[in-house]
């Protein structure tokens, strides 16, 4: 019998290092855990969890200091032994790349460890230091803390989505609401140690993140007064640095937004902060963080959020303004002015996009529109005043298109809204030169951050306006404006992530970019555009990936995104297209001038050179190739048609499959 053949390794071996962090379910599956990672990031969930909706929780260490084992001579002449507790943890060394991003927040590991960790001789977890993410007093891992039946059957009033309603048209992207939802049903609630954490070395950084990129769209901060205000609050001060620390991370070791966010929260619910201003200006700096989308109710939305500062204003009188106010500080009179009208503009994005009505009703108030007095006197940066007051004007039209599509449901007029088309061509008319779209050329030479953000809603109320559902079609119809519109939309888009980062941009980005996707799909209809309108898809799913690092939106378009192409490029959807194109080519075209609307006056900026789907859209010889309804009859407000069988838009086979009945049965 021939000897056994031993393999010998050498006595010296690099040991691979353990994480100092590892969750429990993790190590019970024997996969990787991320946790030490993402806590320097701020998190408190391992990405397993995270993906999985349960609760990420802790594994004390257990490695005695003493091994009561001994190993053989013959087994020390073989293979070194693995330390059974590294053998049992290899799974939950941190990967090396994961979610992590060169250009996200970093925290010591030595104190996130601090935090997180059991001391070894049984302990509890340590206190958190004044330079890492508080994330002490977490429990021992309890596999039954999320009950099946809770995992499994979801309130259906726990759901952010049960208008019947949908001017937004995130109903295409129901699937990818419903599973989010589904996920975050089942995340439990964390606890978060509140401490007095201060960082004057960081704090410039904060504001100075702030004014660059939020101010022209929150201007509730006040440079000459900043350091008192901050000085005196520490809810305004958690406030800032959230903003600070997501839209521009400093590369230095902070908390992280996470955690900024978290203590703010528990301050303002504690009353921690006295005066009603200073706490409506930290709430308004809650926008900058949403991690969740709002398939599902919760209390961390910008909608929430939103809301508590506009029921808080109601009570305080912003809105209705008396002879009294204009005796005392016009200083502070243009304060509350400029915080009315940023939870107002708010409100009116959300509820085109979400379906919701609003809350303020203009007719109820008094106080006048926005303008440059309402400003400091010793403003710099005149421009981004001037975007604000531009932006309300907007937001002001979108909120009264999305009132009309919203009741228009319930009566049999089936018109087009021109006043409110007339509205918006205004709008864009008056914009001075200086911040008129700048995309006339093949490149944009004089970019500016805030003019292109100014426009994307611009875009997209024309998108939303020009998208037509008759049934029994489950994607809707874009008529030729919705694709020029979206078509912009991807060119601001590019424009920005030319120039490297996309992190300035506001969650709702999110939502203007799954509009415009849509219009876009359907340009792909015309073999002449199917390769710009590829481009233009390309380049707005790159944007929206880049935004998953910042909003917890992005993933839901993101897999919506992928799951309309590849069902766009299906044998089935063409059949689909190819029934379409015949259908509507027997109907009237569509005239620029029906209705008293000239749809090219939406676009003053928009010329041949903007893309090639705008040359060819604006070029007479081109509009053959678009089967256009007549406006007037079959136009997008019929309204019964748009929004009837709501239900069917969740099924994603009903977005290209089988075409449901007029019950959306």
């Amino acid at each position: 019998m021939a000897e056994t053949s031993w393999v010998e390794f050498s006595a010296v071996r690099q040991k691979r290092r353990r994480a100092a962090l590892a969750c429990g379910i993790c190590h019970s599956k024997k996969v990787r855990c991320d946790l030490q990672a993402r806590s320097a990031q701020g998190h408190v969930t391992c990405s397993n969890c995270a993906a999985a909706g349960k609760t990420c929780q802790v594994r004390p260490p257990r490695r005695d200091k003493v091994r009561g084992l001994t190993r053989t001579s013959f087994t020390q002449n073989l293979t070194p032994p693995l330390e059974t507790s590294a053998a049992s943890n290899m799974d939950a060394l941190p990967s090396d790349g994961g979610n992590q991003s060169p250009d996200l927040d970093m925290s010591l590991d030595s104190t996130a460890a601090a935090t997180l960790t059991a001391t070894a001789d049984g302990h509890g977890p340590e206190t958190v230091s004044q330079r890492g993410a508080p994330l002490a007093n977490i429990p021992r891992p309890n596999r039954a803390s999320v009950p099946s039946a809770f995992v499994n059957d979801i309130s259906p009033s726990a759901h952010s989505d049960r208008y019947t309603i949908d001017p937004g048209f995130l109903a295409v992207y129901g699937p990818e609401n419903e599973n989010d939802a589904r996920h975050q049903a089942m995340t439990s609630q964390k606890t978060t140690n509140l401490g007095n954490l201060t960082q004057p070395d960081l704090q410039q950084s904060f504001a100075e993140t702030y004014f660059e990129y939020c101010y022209p769209w929150c201007p509730v901060l006040d440079k000459s007064s900043l350091s008192i205000d901050l000085a005196k609050s520490p809810l305004l001060d958690d406030a800032l640095a959230l903003v600070g620390s997501h839209v521009q991370p400093p590369m230095i070791p902070h908390a992280g937004p996470s955690f900024y966010y978290d203590r703010a929260r528990r301050r303002f619910y504690e009353d921690g902060e006295s005066d009603l201003i200073t706490s409506l200006r930290a709430v308004l700096l809650f926008y900058w963080w949403a991690p969740r989308p709002p398939s599902l109710v919760h209390r961390h939305s910008s909608w929430w959020w939103t809301s508590v500062v506009i029921r808080h204003c109601q009570q305080a009188g912003f809105d209705y303004e008396l002879e009294a106010d204009y005796m005392g500080s016009r200083t502070n009179l243009g304060l509350r002015r400029r915080i009315w009208w940023t939870a107002f503009a708010r409100e009116r994005l959300t509820a085109i996009c979400q379906g919701k009505p609003c809350i303020i009703d203009p007719e109820d108030c008094n106080i006048p529109e926005p303008s440059l007095a309402d400003f400091p006197d010793d403003l710099e940066d005149k421009t981004s005043a001037e975007i604000f007051i531009y932006w309300v004007r907007l937001c002001a039209i979108i909120g009264r298109i999305a009132k009309y599509l919203s009741r228009s449901t319930n009566t049999a007029s089936n018109s087009f809204p021109v006043h409110l088309g007339k509205d918006l061509i205004e709008w864009v008319r008056s914009l001075p030169p200086h911040l008129q779209l700048p995309v006339g050329g093949a490149y944009t030479a004089n970019f500016h951050r805030n003019v292109h953000q100014l426009h994307l809603p611009y875009l997209t109320i024309i998108i939303v306006l020009y998208l037509k559902r008759s049934p029994p079609q489950a994607i809707p119809h874009a008529l030729p404006p919705s694709i020029l519109a979206a078509t912009c939309l991807a060119r601001i888009m590019k424009d920005s992530l030319v120039r490297g980062g996309t992190r300035y941009l506001m969650p709702i980005t999110c939502w203007y970019c799954g509009m415009a996707f849509i219009a876009l799909l359907q340009a792909r209809v015309t073999q002449d555009l199917q390769q710009p309108a590829d481009s233009d898809l390309d380049m707005l799913a790159l944007a929206v990936k880049q935004l998953k690092t910042m909003w917890g939106t992005a993933n839901v378009f993101d897999q919506g995104f992928e799951r309309l192409r590849a069902t766009a490029n299906s044998s089935r959807h063409d059949d689909f297209l190819a029934r379409l194109t015949e259908q509507d080519s027997a109907g009237s075209q569509l005239q620029s001038d029906d209705n008293g609307i000239d749809w090219l006056d939406y676009f003053p900026f928009a010329t041949a050179q903007t893309s090639p789907i705008a040359e060819k859209l604006l070029a007479e010889q081109s509009m053959q190739y678009f089967p256009f309804d007549n406006f007037c009859d079959t136009s997008l407000m019929h309204f019964q048609d748009v929004f009837e069988g709501f239900d069917s838009w969740t099924d994603p086979q009903n977005l290209f499959g089988d075409l449901p009945n007029h019950d959306g049965t």
